[in-house]
Formats: structure tokens, sequence, C-alpha cells
């Protein structure tokens, strides 16, 4: 009686030794098929339009109105479809180290792609990433389907840089000042009386023609009722502004080369999200991998030597708002 005893807990033993053998078996050939790029980008960026409403100071296309006629003739397709975002995702997703997600480049507005909710829903379905985010000057918001944007992203940031309907024109180039802010208070009625998973947040880029505002800015969107400011000076945009001074030390603390995977409205894996030029660009999701393009030659060099001589980091003053000991952000929360 002793001895069957004894071997039937040999035997249960042995049975739970094997099985969590091959779990660990099973953990360990999962990690090792996982997909690992150079560096660990954290982050992922896709321009999905070059689309805008806006003509703002700071911008390229108000700097360079030429350009953006070339633009314009060059590419009569101007959103990103579907199925070409659906391959960025699926191949970003593979990774685990890229967990924040934006549809904010530099090319355009992106609540002007006709399909930015169904991108987003996308997004947001995969469960892979921990922050999705968008930024807008939020013109649009009333034509799109708000529930699914507040729900498919943490945070709802929108550009409005005053609350003075003169000081606003100068620096966005319309006069649609109250139509952003009823909007905006559309997303916060929603949220109040729904619920949402996004943060709303305003942002406030101090310039020549808003510097002295932001006490008055947060005020007046703390009573609105959204969830905080972002707050930042000027920074020359690839060329696209003349607010800061293009440092050669900001260029080499930039992460954005290193850290962040780019890709512009064509579907191109380019730079950093400043790049407004469309070059350089180091291949195409349509028949190469976000692995073969971020790990070639060609970006490597890039990275690495070639950026500091060339566009759009020629023109740009690449991470000045981390250097000098200077605060240029920050987030202002407000509590409920």
């Amino acid at each position: 009686m002793k001895n069957s005893l004894l071997e039937n807990i040999f035997s249960v033993k042995k049975v739970v030794n094997h099985i969590i053998l091959k779990i660990f078996f099973v953990k360990f050939k999962f990690k090792a098929n996982r997909k690992r790029l150079k560096g660990k980008p954290f982050g992922l960026i896709v321009d999905t339009t070059m689309l805008c409403n806006n003509n703002c100071s700071f911008c390229w296309r108000f700097n360079y109105p030429e350009y953006l006629k070339n633009c314009n003739k060059k590419y009569p397709k101007k959103s990103m479809d579907f199925n070409t975002f659906k391959k960025i995702i699926d191949d970003a997703c593979q990774y685990d180290s890229i967990k924040w997600f934006t549809c904010s480049g530099p090319m355009g507005e992106p609540l002007l792609n006709d399909e930015i909710e169904k991108f987003y829903e996308y997004a947001y379905n995969k469960n892979h990433f921990s922050s999705i985010t968008i930024n807008t000057n939020g013109l649009a918001i009333d034509k799109k389907n708000i529930s699914k944007l507040l729900n498919s992203i943490n945070e709802f940031s929108i550009s409005v840089d005053s609350v003075d309907e003169e000081t606003y024109f100068k620096i966005h180039g319309n006069k649609n000042l109250s139509k952003v802010i009823n909007n905006i208070k559309k997303l916060v009625e929603y949220k109040k009386q729904y619920g949402a998973i996004a943060d709303i947040i305003v942002r406030f880029t101090e310039n020549k023609f808003n510097k002295g505002q932001i006490d008055n800015f947060i005020n007046f969107f703390k009573d609105l009722g959204v969830d905080g400011v972002n707050y930042c000076l000027e920074h020359s945009f690839a060329g696209g502004g003349s607010a800061a001074v293009k440092s050669q030390e900001g260029k080499l603390v930039c992460r954005h080369p290193n850290e962040i995977v780019n890709f512009n409205f064509l579907g191109n894996l380019t730079t950093c999200c400043l790049n407004w030029h469309l070059t350089p660009v180091f291949g195409n999701i349509e028949n190469k991998t976000i692995k073969q393009m971020w790990e070639s030659r060609e970006k490597q060099s890039w990275n690495n030597i070639k950026r500091f001589n060339e566009i759009p980091c020629k023109n740009c003053s690449g991470a000045e708002n981390l250097i000098n000991g200077e605060i240029r952000s920050k987030r202002i929360k407000f509590t409920k």
C-alpha cells in the first residue's frame, strides 16, 4: 500500500515536471521567435495624409508655397489607404519595443484622412500599443465619429495656441477659432456623458504671436473641462519655421532617427516626424519589411553619418528642447 502511494506521488510529480518543462520551452521558443529591431525603437509614426485645412505660420506649407504646389501636382493620391496602413501596423506589432503610436506627421492634418477612425480602431484592437496618440488642429472634429476616436486613442491633443481670435489667425491662417473651441466642447461633453479612454489635451506652442498668453490659455481650458495643457516653445520645423537656432548639439541628442519608426503617407519608411521633404526614404512597406528598411545599410549610414549634413536634419534644430538647461516643454494636468 505504501509503495503504491509512493509510486502515485512520483508519477504525479513526473507529470507536473513535464508540464513545467513544456511551458518553459514554449515560452523560450516564443521569445526566440519574436522579432527585434536594431536599437529597440519605442515609437511608430504613420503620417496618413498631405491634406491640411490650416496654413500655420511655422509650417512648411506656409513658408514654401511652391513646394506645396509641386507636391499637389506630383501626388494626386494625397492620403494613405487602409491596406497600406494595415501592413505597417501588422508588421510593427511584431516588435516588443514599439509601444507608442500616432498618425500625426509633418505632411498634413490627420483628421482629413477619410478612414482615420478605422485606422485608429485597427491599431487599438491589436492590443499591442501601450500609448496611442493624435495631434490635430481640431477643425474637422465635428466631421468625425468622436466616439470611435476617443475610445481608440489614449491622448487626444488639439493644437490651439491662443484663445485670442486675432492671435489665432496670425498663427493658424484662418478665423475658425470659435469652431475649434466648439469642437473641443463636443469632445468634453461626450466624455462627461459616456466616458472615454482618451485624455483631452490642448496644445500651446509659444511663439512671437502668443508670447505672454499662456496663463489666460490655461485658465480658459481648465474652465472648459479638458484634461490638461501641453506647453512647448516653438522650434525650427526642419526649415519650416525660423524660431530656433539650429544647433549641432540638438542634432546629436535628437532621438528620432534611432528610436522612432516613421512612415510617410506614401508608405515609405523615412527619417523623422519633421521630414516634410519626403526624402530620403529607405524603402516602401509594399515590398519590404520594417526590419529590412530599418536595419538597412542606407538607413544606418544616414543615422550615424550623413544626416548631420543633409536634409531634413541640416535645417532642423533637432532636440533643441532637450539642451541648454531650458524648460521648453511641460504638461499641466487638471484634477477633476
